[in-house]
């Protein structure tokens, strides 16, 4: 029961299409297998010439066999074990020890997981806070450096193959009819696919191989020097720096419009928070300005500084039902993250990765947790069914290291709703801002940002001088509201909290939403008094 299982050979014999065009297909699969069916019928299409719509068809099947064998595999184990333990063969004591010694080998590799990364954030904040701190700093920042440079020859590399494809289709096209044909068409769109997509994965490996180097490289670096050992900065490799100099990413910091002011809230005991309104693109929170050996970012040394504090800081990115990065605003964040290496936490993609796997258990529980329903009349509205996905006013969080000024970012879930200029302080989005303020005092963020109109873009069309006005009295007060019900939440004060308006806004709206915030919040102001 506790040995080493055999596998066993099965062959596998799949009639595919119908009459008279009919395939049959004989392999032999090991059992049990660990191999992907969709791939083991990619490789069957391709080596025998069998019809690529029939893959479909080919993997669907290769998967039920798959599953049949390997679940009659694993009964005809549990019946050899169970007899082996009724014919006294097999010892209970023995089996129960060697379960005992698997499970304490399991638990005592995840704790050990945990402690060492307790250990090196300790051993990382205890460096950034000393002498040290220098070349640590140093290293991120070539470390960054190379990772943008890189990032860079990709999204380059890409697109001139991309404008190349597009002539030879161009070209293509207006010969249909003369000396070319369809097939000349879909063979040459087949094979401008097959070139993108093998450029892609080169350039994917490269980059991944320079990630899994720098998160290497920088944990060595702070385990040494935290021994106390005299260590060099590790030099980047010229190989993945192609461009030298001219390769080194900058990005100008745009001007942005900003009003701050200071104001005293709670019911008794009285708080100081700092309130800042700003005109920018919600990106640009994000970016470093310059990626340039010569000097590190100040936003840098502040971001690495406060990482492993409690005052962090926190940003609320609006974004669809959807998780993932293809798209829009997730896409460009995607970006952002990817220019430089996250050394602390896992990449973008594997934290939302996990939050796809919670959704079902979400969605699970609101199915079973239905909301109460007090009308009793026969006409009452029937309850909505439950989505199946993540709904307006829910959020999920990931963690960063590599940006500039955030170190966490609420990705909150918005729905067309808000294009109204109706909405009230019990719409999903107003409350889900509640919880993410719940969140971040709970959670040590103590400057937050926040989309003031509830949009990241401006529409002429919609959003009016009069909406503008609606929109964000609506959301002032109920930021107001939320900031003073924090004495009873515990955790962090808000220090600073920051309203952020799309990038674009006219100044005479600009300075028309400054003025609504003092006499929204009640700036105080000193009392002078003049002694005779």
């Amino acid at each position: 029961m506790m040995g080493a299982t055999r596998s066993e050979e099965s062959m596998c014999e799949i009639t595919l299409g119908v009459e008279p065009r009919v395939i049959t297909v004989r392999v032999p699969i090991t059992i049990p297998s660990s191999a992907c069916h969709d791939e083991l019928a990619h490789r069957l299409v391709y080596h025998h010439n069998i019809p690529i719509y029939l893959h479909n068809e080919l993997s669907e099947k290769l998967q039920a066999f798959i599953q049949d064998k390997t679940e009659e595999y694993y009964r005809q184990q549990d019946h050899r074990a169970v007899q082996n333990l009724r014919d006294g063969t097999l010892n209970i004591d023995d089996v129960a020890t060697a379960w005992a010694n698997k499970y304490s080998q399991v638990s005592k590799r995840q704790e050990d997981k945990g402690c060492e990364n307790e250990m090196l954030a300790s051993m990382y904040h205890s460096l950034v806070h000393s002498p040290a701190a220098v070349n640590l700093l140093s290293l991120e920042h070539s470390f960054a450096g190379a990772m943008s440079s890189l990032v860079a020859q990709r999204e380059y590399a890409l697109k001139e193959i991309s404008e190349r494809q597009t002539k030879e289709m161009s070209n293509t096209v207006s010969k249909v009819g003369v000396n070319l044909t369809d097939d000349d068409v879909n063979n040459l769109a087949a094979c401008h696919l097959e070139d993108s997509q093998l450029m892609e994965v080169q350039w994917d490996s490269t980059i991944s191989v320079l990630r899994e180097n720098q998160k290497w490289e920088f944990k060595n670096f702070v385990l040494e020097s935290f021994a106390g050992r005299e260590v060099t900065t590790p030099v980047t490799p010229k190989d993945f720096i192609t461009g030298g100099s001219d390769s080194v990413v900058v990005e100008t910091l745009e001007p942005t419009q900003e009003e701050s002011f200071t104001i005293h809230l709670g019911a008794q005991m009285k708080q100081m928070h700092n309130l800042r309104l700003l005109s920018a693109h919600v990106l640009q929170l994000c970016k470093y300005q310059s990626h340039d050996a010569s000097d590190i970012p100040p936003q840098r040394i502040q971001t690495s500084m406060s990482l492993y504090s409690h005052n962090l800081n926190g940003l609320v990115l609006l974004v669809d039902d959807r998780i993932n990065t293809y798209t829009g605003i997730k896409r460009d964040f995607a970006r952002v993250c990817s220019r430089s290496t996250e050394l602390h936490f896992p990449d973008l993609e594997d934290q939302l990765e996990c939050v796809r796997d919670i959704v079902p258990q979400v969605v699970q529980w609101r199915r079973d947790h239905p909301p109460p329903q007090y009308d009793c009349e026969d006409d009452a509205p029937s309850v909505p069914p439950v989505p199946q996905h993540l709904k307006a006013g829910d959020f999920y969080i990931s963690r960063h290291s590599n940006l500039a000024d955030v170190h966490v970012v609420f990705h909150m879930i918005v729905d067309d709703t808000l294009r109204s200029g109706d909405i009230n302080s019990r719409h999903p989005v107003i409350l889900g801002l509640r919880n993410v303020l719940k969140v971040a005092c709970l959670g040590d963020i103590t400057t937050l940002t926040i989309p003031l109109l509830l949009t990241l873009t401006m529409s002429e069309q919609e959003m009016t001088m009069s909406w503008c006005q609606k929109r964000a009295e609506l959301v002032y007060k109920c930021i107001k509201g939320f900031m003073m019900e924090m004495t009873s939440w515990g955790g962090a004060e808000m220090k600073n909290m920051q309203f952020l308006v799309p990038k674009g806004i006219s100044e005479e709206l600009f300075q028309h939403l400054a003025a609504m915030l003092p006499n929204i919040f009640r700036v105080s102001n000193p009392l002078v008094v003049k002694s005779s």
